[in-house]
């Protein structure tokens, strides 16, 4: 008998991820490139959740959408939990997947959602997208950044990821290990980008606009790099886009810390009644309640997008 899959977790119960999800679609409807955001086709990896999938169809309109299933034993659960008429459940590794789908003919937005760290596999399957996705399209990719304590299990990592590695080569701290693994999705999205320009007039040319890099921990910590690949009147639609002026957009090294404070209701809707506000004003809202003045700045930084549970029913 085939192993019965089991979700990690629920991710629709995980606050900084839900945060993430709300912030990336916000950045995604700035966007006015080639054609209008709800003529692309999104491609993700929606488990038996599919949030991401429902949050784009509603804040973006897409009706053309693809979720890769990695796990033959996953795929009749997420049969049964695909939510819209509009997804294609494909089964199979994302290294067989990817090759099949016809990125050439429309505008894509990709999330290419891994638990696992960037590896040889995360680096393949970014080489086919980036190679064969028209431009205008967005690629998004999310691993597990989190310090590797095993140290076997960490000189594996390592070696797989070449001796050629870019700094922190040896890292030790995990804002090391972001680092090192934003680095090597870096480096491999502009040598993708790199050969596909190979041989092309300028006018002809793709190249990578950064936008997205969040650094965040539900349990795990995780970091997420994307962006858009773009060309010829592209650039100029992306620039009058704007999108550097929301607070959370990041084009560096240096990432957006996505860290959701534990607050109660009370507490939040204390604070929620100076915001929008200076910083000072959030932090003597939060000098009145005794509330942490770093916990009142994180949530002041992403208060319009991170979720609000209730128990709504029992079982």
């Amino acid at each position: 008998m085939a192993p019965t899959f089991r979700p990690k977790a629920d991710y629709s119960l995980r606050p900084a991820k839900t945060a993430e999800r709300r912030m990336i679609a916000t950045t995604l409807s700035r966007l006015d490139l080639s054609q209008p955001i709800h003529d692309y086709r999104y491609v993700g990896m929606g488990s038996i959740f599919f949030r991401d999938f429902l949050l784009f169809h509603r804040a973006l309109g897409i009706e053309d959408m693809i979720s890769i299933e990695g796990q033959t034993t996953a795929a009749t659960r997420a049969e049964f939990n695909r939510p819209l008429a509009c997804i294609d459940l494909i089964v199979g590794k994302t290294t067989d997947v990817l090759p099949k789908i016809e990125f050439e003919n429309k505008p894509h937005v990709v999330w290419m959602d891994y638990e696992s760290r960037v590896d040889p596999g995360v680096l393949n399957d970014v080489d086919e997208i980036v190679g064969r996705t028209k431009p205008g399209s967005i690629l998004i990719v999310t691993v597990n950044a989190d310090r590797i304590d095993d140290d076997e299990k960490r000189e594996e990592w390592l070696s797989e990821l070449g001796t050629d590695r870019p700094e922190p080569a040896n890292p030790q701290t995990r804002r090391q290990y972001a680092l090192l693994s934003y680095r090597v999705l870096r480096d491999r999205i502009d040598a993708a980008l790199h050969d596909r320009n190979a041989g092309n007039p300028a006018e002809r040319s793709m190249e990578f606009r950064p936008a997205v890099h969040f650094v965040y921990a539900d349990g795990q910590q995780m970091l997420t790099v994307g962006g858009g690949l773009i060309g010829g009147s592209d650039r100029d639609r992306w620039n009058s886009s704007r999108i550097e002026e929301l607070g959370f957009v990041r084009e560096g090294e240096e990432p957006f810390r996505l860290t959701i404070p534990a607050l109660t209701r009370r507490e939040a809707l204390h604070l929620l009644r100076a915001a929008p506000a200076p910083p000072g004003d959030i932090e003597s809202a939060a000098k009145q309640a005794g509330i942490p003045l770093k916990d009142a700045r994180r949530f002041a930084e992403a208060y319009r997008f991170v979720p609000r549970f209730v128990e709504a029913e029992d079982w």
